[in-house]
């Protein structure tokens, strides 16, 4: 647990307004969509306080969760700040800049996060590895401390999964797989060579010449009959998971950022690349090489285009190309209107 003291040390901006009481239990940093029991989460904008409107309007929620405000907007809500929402929360603070006390307090974190793992030594040796005797696992494999293996699971030469990952029966780890930390991989699961599952998202905030990193140890989710293709890369989330959807197949080369959440049943082709926090509904599909914004929401049964830049959200069941992405009838007249202009154009200069 940590102190108000605590994390002054990392932010010296860090400023209590108000607390229910002096030695409040801080474990962790947390994000709205997964507030945990002694959890802080970081408001610094109009969007992210609506969403903590709503919660604590529609959700039985912890009163244990304390609210970080960036100051220069609590100073322009704190007259109009509903007492009933700051009453169900066990402190609220402000700092500088909420960027900047990401980078600087999940550090402090990340390092406690640390300590609940030994990834140096082969579990096997220590004792803490929960293996299923019938599992088989290839010469030169790594398992860190606490990892569990299920039933009749293989794991391929060159595999490392690191602590407290866990991986569910009759799945396959093909050569050269890298499990990182916190990782659960469900039943009947396919992850193919060289790819990474559970690598620190891309997260810097730029201050006084230097990216200052923001660290990772949300770790990823992964359900049953899912499958992975080679060399591809997905990010652990910030501190909530990243999510895969049961019986979503990701093709080869494919980039999926901290904190996406992806559907059920969802087809991702080569090279498709997604920003952090993308949210794909249930049954998705796309193109090779579709490219995806930040924050964007993606419906149910949606389809992309190869080669789309999706800069916006996409409606349930709707058919988008192009780049930026918009609806595909609208993408083709588009086209043929520009394709039309050029060739009057040539024909002009030709005359």
């Amino acid at each position: 647990m940590f102190t108000y003291n605590m994390l002054k040390n990392h932010d010296a901006s860090f400023c209590v307004i108000s607390t229910k009481e002096k030695a409040v239990k801080i474990s962790t940093l947390c994000t709205l969509d997964n507030l945990t029991e002694h959890g802080v989460v970081f408001i610094k904008n109009s969007k992210y306080y609506k969403k903590l409107q709503e919660i604590f309007n529609t959700k039985t929620t912890s009163h244990n969760i304390g609210i970080i405000f960036q100051k220069s907007f609590f100073d322009g809500i704190a007259s109009s700040v509903p007492s009933e929402i700051l009453s169900k929360c066990s402190f609220y603070a402000t700092v500088d800049s909420v960027d900047l006390a990401l980078s600087r307090l999940s550090k402090l974190f990340f390092d406690e996060f640390l300590k609940n793992g030994n990834d140096l030594t082969d579990s096997r040796q220590t004792g803490t590895a929960v293996i299923d005797p019938t599992s088989s696992i290839a010469p030169n494999v790594f398992l860190g401390q606490g990892v569990k293996v299920g039933a009749n699971v293989t794991i391929h030469s060159g595999c490392a999964i690191l602590s407290n990952s866990m991986i569910g029966e009759n799945t396959v780890l093909y050569p050269n797989v890298v499990i990182y930390r916190n990782v659960t991989i469900g039943k009947n699961c396919r992850v193919h060579g060289n790819t990474t599952i559970g690598s620190d998202g891309y997260g810097y905030n730029f201050f006084q010449g230097e990216h200052l990193k923001v660290w990772h140890w949300g770790g990823v989710r992964i359900a049953d009959n899912v499958e992975i293709g080679s060399g591809t890369s997905i990010d652990q989330g910030t501190f909530s998971p990243t999510i895969i959807g049961e019986g979503t197949k990701i093709d080869n080369q494919v980039h999926l950022a901290h904190n996406c959440k992806i559907g059920k049943g969802v087809l991702i082709t080569g090279q498709a690349g997604f920003s952090g926090s993308v949210t794909l509904g249930d049954y998705v599909a796309m193109g090779g090489c579709a490219q995806f914004a930040p924050g964007v929401v993606v419906g149910k049964y949606a389809q992309i285009g190869g080669i789309a830049g999706v800069t916006g959200d996409v409606p349930e069941g709707a058919i988008y190309a192009g780049h930026p992405a918009r609806p595909l009838k609208e993408w083709l007249r588009a086209t043929a209107t520009l394709r039309k202009i050029s060739s009057r154009s040539k024909d002009k200069e030709a005359s």
